[in-house]
């Protein structure tokens, strides 16, 4: 699978996970379930990935690998948030400048 395979087929899992517990086909209704703290998707890296509400970005699981194992998977427990544990990497709503 390469990197776009997998961007396609966590789209396209987003918006069916949607569509399934949100129990709608309304675009401002998915739209704002994907956004919500309750949406969270099943992508296979230990953790559900989510969407940030305030610029729409996913939040996901980073995997570090030597070449054929999964060392670790970032971020580390050590570090907290108080949203998510997803939000330790990158800006934060208050650090950033971008509004979606």
């Amino acid at each position: 699978m390469t990197d776009l395979d997998y961007n396609v087929w966590t789209a396209l899992r987003s918006v069916g996970e949607a569509v399934t517990r949100a129990n709608t086909a309304d675009v401002a209704a998915l739209r704002a379930y994907m956004l919500s703290p309750e949406f969270g998707v099943g992508a296979f890296k230990g953790q559900p990935l989510s969407f940030r509400p305030w610029n729409n970005q996913l939040r996901q699981a980073i995997l570090l690998a030597d070449g054929k194992l999964v060392v670790s998977v970032s971020p580390q427990e050590e570090f907290l948030h108080q949203t998510t544990r997803l939000d330790t990497l990158g800006f934060d709503q208050p650090e950033s400048t971008c509004r979606f």
